[in-house]
């Protein structure tokens, strides 16, 4: 009853690139600089064009990746209109190389 009090320990948790990620349905082009920040920022884009015109997804994909191409990152298409945008720093854990193996 008046023993010694337990310690609580509380578990970190450990964040890992896909928690990381940030999700997002393009709307439209407007939406460019936000999503490059994104990747530039050290956070994972799982980015969604099926709402917009084939011609701004083509332009908006291209600036992306080379934004990715300038942090030795990797695009990858894990969908008919989604793909995944990190720099290299973000696939080092192995949890996004993980997920796309999974969407496979």
């Amino acid at each position: 009853m008046f023993g010694k009090k337990k310690k609580e320990t509380k578990q970190k948790a450990l964040l890992t690139s896909f928690d990381l990620m940030q999700t997002k349905t393009v709307l439209s082009s407007e939406e460019l600089l936000d999503l490059c920040d994104v990747v530039l920022g050290g956070r994972a884009l799982l980015a969604n064009f099926e709402r917009i015109p084939v011609s701004d997804a083509n332009r908006m994909l291209a600036f992306l990746s080379g934004a990715v191409y300038a942090l030795n990152g990797q695009v990858h298409q894990t969908g008919p209109h989604t793909f995944l945008f990190a720099g290299e720093k973000e696939y080092l854990d192995g949890t996004l190389k993980q997920y796309i193996e999974d969407v496979k």
